[in-house]
């Protein structure tokens, strides 16, 4: 989905009491996303991203970051997680980002499917 379709989309079919909260949420992320492009520095738009995969255990690698970027991840909430990749975890790649220097930690990852009746 674009970002316009799906502001669209919120404006028309979202609920009306987080509906601020929401376009908030939106514009803070694209000044961020700004920011980060005209620092020379590309990020995972959260519309765009896909899930990892399967439920299980995943390395979470964060990328390093210019200063710019590192000083707004101290801003805003979601700034780390849209500098973030997820790999399958294996004991080997685990030791290879290790000594790389890559900053790795080891996350859970699993899904629920819920229903809504209203």
């Amino acid at each position: 989905m674009r970002r316009i379709e799906w502001l669209r989309w919120r404006m028309q079919y979202g609920d009306p009491t987080t509906r601020t909260a929401e376009m908030r949420f939106f514009m803070k992320f694209e000044l961020y996303n700004l920011l980060c492009i005209l620092s020379g520095y590309r990020i995972a738009h959260w519309l765009n991203r896909k899930p990892p995969g399967p439920a299980g255990k995943y390395l979470r690698v964060v990328r390093a970051a210019p200063l710019l970027v590192q000083l707004m991840d101290r801003r805003f909430a979601f700034a780390e997680e849209s500098h973030c990749d997820y790999l399958p975890y294996t004991a080997e790649t685990e030791q290879q980002l290790r000594c790389a220097g890559k900053l790795v930690s080891i996350v859970e990852i699993s899904y629920k499917l819920t229903a809504t009746v209203f």
